[in-house]
């Protein structure tokens, strides 16, 4: 009986941080092809916009998926980094009234959440103001970290 519900413990660590990395890797990943798109001349092949696709999905399914559990784990560190997380992909997909309902969730974690919601919006504002700097800064980089298109706007 112990066994099982360590195992399950395991598991389910295993899937956070796996979950941790695949969004840090989309992000990474989304903000190199969009610095790429500023580019003239920049073309990217249909197999790696495929692999692109294909990692941002499974990144935004697996937090997705954490963050359902908000009513049946305590993990709310782990639930606000999924929201954070998925602010920072909707941003670089330019699905801005994604990034404000992931904000509006960071806000209910406390003074953390707040800040980190503070910090994505600031980005979705020189963002929409068109600054050229927008790309967000490295602090937005997670400690580990529905299917959607990359050119979904």
């Amino acid at each position: 009986m112990k066994l099982g519900f360590l195992s399950r413990l395991f598991e389910g660590a295993l899937s956070i941080e796996k979950t941790y990395n695949q969004c840090d890797k989309a992000i990474g990943a989304l903000r190199a092809y969009n610095e790429n798109q500023q580019k003239e001349n920049a073309a990217i092949s249909a197999a790696d916009k495929a692999e692109l696709d294909n990692t941002v999905n499974i990144a935004i399914q697996n937090a997705t998926r954490i963050i359902e559990k908000e009513g049946e784990r305590n993990w709310p560190g782990v639930f606000r980094e999924m929201h954070k997380n998925l602010a920072n992909i909707y941003l670089e997909l330019d699905e801005y009234d994604k990034v404000r309902e992931k904000c509006e969730h960071l806000q209910d974690y406390g003074e953390v959440g707040k800040l980190d919601a503070e910090e994505v919006l600031k980005n979705l504002n020189e963002r929409e103001n068109g600054d050229s700097d927008s790309t967000p800064a490295e602090s937005q980089h997670t400690d580990s970290n529905p299917d959607v298109d990359v050119d979904a706007s």
